[in-house]
């Protein structure tokens, strides 16, 4: 099947989302969308525009760094307050940042890239996490009949937020196959709702992480089909922290400020101290035997441009030309 037949796929509610966040930006009469911020040579992350704010994110494991941040007193070091508001999935937290609704989000290239090339005016301004093998894995009952990413042709499968990193991994692992992606239904569902879609059938195959995870394999003994941080997908660079664009410009120290606090001395924190990550994992609901098969995520403290990202797009036929990810992502300060 050609890259252009697969087009038409693309979720016309996620389209929806971006023509009107586009518009909103054109209405606020904001910079280039999509161009990058300065760089780290003139900020001052020391002396924040902006004080308090919040910032959209899932409650999991993946934001631990921003709760080591503040807890660590990381955040109060620059002089910042930062309250995560969770969210359900990346759509609606790409609609909270176009809108202004919150500054910043955790939203990963799979939702940035098309949204700025349909003119939404957003930077990447920092790493949350890279996949690691068995940290987020596609599960399936053991009576399910479904062996390999192949046969998912005719099935439904719920992921967290259509056109997501999910489902494109997903899909490209059904191309190195030979299978065509399009013969499978994708449906978006929260983390918490996957378990009980899978239990009672109205899925064949949820995507999973931590608590999720483990209740399967407990409860339904279920099979991995699909690592999602493994093999092709090693490494993957899994979510990024996304900023309103116009904001960021007007913001530059306030950005520096989150950068150094949470990107940086955040996630060094979680990699350092496996006693405070733990703590902060407890916060988002994890119990004891979660914690402790928990397959802890990569954190870097760095901001590498994810190019894999509108590379499996342009694969996939979402987006219909090349797109270079550097231009949207701001360097992380050297004066941290």
């Amino acid at each position: 099947m050609s890259t252009n037949s697969r087009r038409p796929a693309r979720a016309a509610t996620a389209l929806a989302v971006l023509a009107a966040g586009a518009l909103a930006l054109s209405a606020c009469g904001g910079s280039t969308p999509g161009a990058t911020a300065s760089t780290s040579a003139s900020v001052d992350p020391t002396a924040p525009e902006v004080k308090e704010f919040s910032v959209a994110g899932y409650p999991n494991a993946a934001t631990t760094q921003l709760s080591l941040a503040t807890s660590e007193g990381f955040t109060a070091e620059y002089g910042i307050d930062v309250t995560l508001q969770p969210a359900e999935n990346a759509p609606a937290m790409l609609a909270q940042i176009i809108s202004g609704d919150v500054p910043i989000g955790q939203v990963n290239g799979f939702f940035s890239v098309p949204a700025v090339m349909e003119g939404a005016d957003l930077v990447v301004i920092g790493e949350l996490i890279r996949g690691v093998p068995g940290g987020q894995t596609v599960e399936v009952r053991p009576d399910a009949g479904i062996d390999s990413v192949a046969d998912l042709e005719g099935k439904k499968v719920a992921v967290v937020g259509l056109n997501s990193g999910h489902q494109g991994r997903i899909a490209s692992a059904m191309l190195a196959e030979g299978a065509d992606p399009s013969k499978v239904e994708f449906v978006s569902l929260g983390w918490n709702e996957m378990p009980a879609a899978l239990e009672q059938g109205t899925v064949d195959a949820v995507t999973v992480i931590g608590p999720s995870q483990l209740q399967l394999k407990n409860e339904l003994s279920t099979e991995t089909l699909l690592d999602l941080g493994d093999g092709m997908f090693a490494e993957f660079p899994d979510s990024q922290w996304l900023a309103n664009g116009r904001w960021a410009r007007e913001n530059p120290n306030t950005v520096a400020a989150f950068q150094c606090a949470v990107v940086v001395k955040g996630q060094q924190a979680v990699n350092e101290d496996q006693d405070a990550y733990e703590a902060a994992l407890r916060e988002f609901g994890f119990s004891d035997q979660a914690i402790a098969d928990d397959k802890k995520f990569i954190f870097p403290a760095a901001n590498e441009p994810a190019q894999i990202i509108p590379d499996i797009m342009s694969e996939m036929g979402w987006i219909d030309k090349d797109f270079d990810i550097s231009t949207i992502t701001i360097p992380l300060p050297d004066n941290c």
